[in-house]
């Protein structure tokens, strides 16, 4: 038996829910104002602490990670999310790529694995 073929990559939004925009711009406007707060306490007398920042990093991370795992969510789901949701939804998504740079070789190194 032959395995079922899969459409193209391309296709697939189009078999899946629609990206729900009504909670997906709600986490943004949320990790904004975060992001907002931080820009005027860095530029104010009292700046905060590493600690409050990186609370509020994790704030505004937190957000941005939930716009995107739950853009095909349910309001109604949403509205009733499950500790261990609101968990999985937090972090950060599989999907996206970590942005990096490759390390350059060192001249006369010789490549892993080659001659």
């Amino acid at each position: 038996m032959r395995p079922a073929r899969r459409l193209s990559p391309a296709l697939d939004c189009y078999l899946m829910p629609k990206l729900n925009w009504e909670i997906i711009l709600y986490n943004i406007a949320e990790a904004r104002e975060q992001l907002e707060r931080i820009e005027a306490l860095a530029k104010g007398e009292k700046k905060p602490h590493e600690v409050e920042l990186q609370i509020m990093l994790e704030h505004a991370y937190h957000h941005l990670n939930f716009a995107w795992n739950i853009r095909r969510v349910s309001t109604k789901r949403y509205s009733k999310l499950s500790d261990d949701e609101f968990n999985e939804w937090s972090k950060f998504p599989k999907e996206i790529e970590v942005s990096k740079i490759e390390k350059k070789r060192k001249r006369g190194a010789k490549k892993q694995g080659g001659s």
